[in-house]
């Protein structure tokens, strides 16, 4: 692994923004999601209005010797994806292509949900066997099934005690 993890201090997100759409476009671009350059600046715009006002937003970055940012995980405490109680959501993991596969994503995994509150947590992704076995053995397992209105892609929601 070439990049150290730290906990990325809410306040600083909105001056990383370029940063994370450089990130999103890269890891989000190809295979399997294959999302258009717009589908970054919407993940970065959601991380940045996601830690300017929730108090509870958490963040571990992933950083180059050079500062730069490699990789993130972040996460919040919600209701939208347990569909009961508060629960900590993974919202984002993200790892340049060129640092993925040494073990950098899972670093930032554990490196956040260490940070999160105790209780359950929930994910959702897409439903493809790299994504969904990826997180199984990271100790997650299927919660449900969901296709988003006005999405052809199949999700699945997924639940860690």
């Amino acid at each position: 692994m070439t990049a150290r993890t730290a906990p990325l201090p809410r306040e600083e997100v909105p001056g990383r923004r370029d940063e994370l759409i450089a990130l999103c476009a890269q890891a989000f671009g190809g295979a399997p999601w294959h999302d258009p350059p717009r589908g970054a600046v919407r993940t970065a715009d959601r991380l940045v209005a996601s830690a300017a006002r929730r108090a509870d937003f958490r963040a571990v970055a992933a950083l180059g010797p050079d500062g730069a940012l490699r990789g993130l995980a972040a996460g919040w405490t919600d209701t939208a994806l347990s569909g009961a109680g508060p629960a900590f959501e993974l919202a984002e993991l993200a790892v340049v292509p060129a640092h993925q596969g040494r073990g950098l994503g899972r670093a930032l995994h554990d490196a956040l949900l260490a940070a999160a509150p105790a209780g359950p947590a929930f994910l959702m992704t897409l439903d493809v066997p790299e994504l969904t076995g990826r997180y199984a053995r990271w100790g997650w397992t299927v919660a449900d099934r969901r296709r988003p209105d006005g999405d052809d892609r199949a999700y699945v929601l997924m639940r860690r005690p």
